[in-house]
């Protein structure tokens, strides 16, 4: 079984990361194009205006999605309850959005964000569709469905964002570009489930759902209100220009971010869930999965904040080089965030929602408090506030994880210090590399250089400290092989799941 998991759980995880990897570079291609045709007050306001409907798709997202993935027995009442509950949210947000568009455009004092909000609600209810069977395809492992579907809706989104600019449509091609990626991407989910709802509604079963996906729901609401509310003061105290300029960083950061974080915790705690009964099993899974999140993410964060100048004069030109100091700190913020990526997962499987809450709440409010009292002293400062807590903070989630798996707590460190180690030495190199080049040759080969440059020596340090770290990716190959071979019986289990017959332990 724990085998069969691990298997299954790569082979999901590639194909999840394939989907992010995609969407991430088709979202920073496009990002990148209409950043050179639209104006930085064009995004600042679909940035004040996306607080709300992101927030709100939050909480249609989250709030069951997980729940049916979790439960360990499920029964078609409970995903007819889901369904309709969230569509009836997801309409109720919708009207909500419309019907306050114009008091959030007097007190944001951006007259366009009353034109744009009624416009970007209607994601709502469209994300509401296909809510469901992204769940079902979750719970069973079933990640090729969704990564090919995502990215086709993405890529349409895409086409039409980029030709309304081109049109001359300003501010509306981002609008275009989103309801047009969410709306193919919901329909596309859907069509390709056999699972349709049935006019039939539990409370029993919304009842067995509710504990658990309200606390994942609002700690995940909570985490995005959080990161919202950085934009929302940005876009208050420093005006929409700024905003347009800080939402540059924050949008490099948070895409490279979504290449794995939406891979590593959708595959994270569906294979975790399947564990929850054999803490050994968990714990080992959680542990080495750690530390590979680790082996990739930290030289990716320190590795942007060295080369942050470059990139951006690279990618969106030299107008937009003032981020670059947002940028940095930023993709700083990345390091201690790819270590404990895996612990909310985690948590969440092991059916202990409420500590994600807590957590959620105690970086929320730690966070939009240093931003709003630093905000005084700049932007740069505020956003400084902001990262320096998640530092600040690591000591608690590391004690949590380990009271919960009940391990020693150098088992839970231990997946951090060769990674450090190599990263550091990585970052003084391409650092260095930046003074001494910078100026002297044009930014391509210059961030093409740093780039060749830090992998190299971040390589030659893993092969120094961990190099069971080099042979289970070169061991990759063979497992997938292995992933292949057990894929009819996975197939089986995720025809089971949709159409409606769903074993007891799945």
């Amino acid at each position: 079984m724990v085998e069969h998991v691990k298997r299954l759980g790569i082979k999901a995880f590639l194909w999840s990361a394939s989907e992010s990897f995609g969407l991430g570079l088709l979202s920073l291609a496009v990002f990148v194009l209409l950043a050179r045709l639209l104006e930085p007050q064009d995004f600042g306001v679909v940035a004040l205006a996306g607080v709300f409907v992101f927030t709100f798709n939050l909480i249609i997202g989250t709030s069951f999605a997980d729940a049916l993935v979790q439960r360990a027995e499920l029964e078609p009442g409970h995903m007819d309850a889901a369904f309709w509950t969230t569509l009836a949210v997801s309409l109720l947000l919708a009207g909500g959005s419309f019907a306050l568009a114009d008091l959030v455009a007097r007190e944001t004092g951006e007259a366009k964000v009353a034109q744009v909000l009624p416009w970007l609600a209607l994601s709502m209810p469209l994300n509401a569709i296909a809510t469901v069977q992204t769940a079902l395809f979750r719970r069973a492992l079933q990640f090729r469905v969704i990564a090919i579907r995502s990215i086709f809706g993405r890529t349409i989104g895409a086409a039409v964002g980029i030709g309304m600019a081109l049109s001359g449509f300003g501010v509306w091609s981002l609008v275009g570009q989103q309801l047009a990626g969410v709306a193919v991407s919901a329909v596309a989910l859907a069509a390709h489930s056999s699972w349709r709802p049935r006019l039939s509604f539990s409370f029993g079963r919304l009842r067995d759902l509710a504990g658990f996906g309200l606390h994942v729901s609002a700690s995940q609401v909570i985490n995005g209100l959080a990161e919202q509310a950085v934009t929302f003061v940005v876009g208050i105290l420093f005006g929409t220009t700024a905003l347009g300029f800080f939402t540059i960083a924050w949008r490099v950061v948070q895409l490279i971010r979504a290449l794995v974080g939406s891979a590593v915790y959708h595959v994270g705690f569906s294979a975790f869930s399947r564990l929850q009964q054999d803490r050994t099993a968990l714990t080992a899974a959680v542990l080495q999965s750690t530390r590979f999140a680790c082996l990739f993410g930290f030289p990716i964060g320190a590795g942007i904040a060295a080369l942050a100048g470059p990139i951006i004069v690279l990618l969106f030109g030299s107008r937009w080089l003032v981020g670059e100091p947002l940028l940095i700190l930023l993709a700083l913020e990345m390091i201690p965030g790819f270590y404990v990526i895996f612990f909310a997962p985690c948590f969440r499987a092991m059916g202990r929602p409420g500590l994600t809450l807590m957590l959620s709440l105690v970086y929320g409010v730690s966070g939009i408090a240093a931003v709003v009292a630093l905000a005084p002293f700049g932007l740069q400062v505020a956003v400084l506030g902001w990262v320096a807590r998640t530092f600040v903070l690591l000591p608690l989630q590391i004690f949590l994880l380990q009271r919960m798996l009940q391990v020693p707590l150098r088992k839970v460190v231990a997946p951090v210090l060769a990674p450090a180690i190599a990263t550091l030495v990585m970052a003084v190199c391409v650092t260095a590399l930046v003074w001494f080049a910078g100026g002297k040759i044009d930014n391509a080969a210059l961030v093409a250089l740093g780039v060749a440059v830090g992998v190299l020596v971040y390589a030659a340090g893993i092969a120094l400290l961990a190099r069971d770290l080099l042979r289970f990716v070169l061991q990759l190959p063979h497992t997938l092989r292995s992933a292949n071979a057990s894929a009819p019986a996975a197939a089986t289990e995720a025809a089971e799941l949709d159409g409606g017959k769903l074993p007891a332990g799945a």
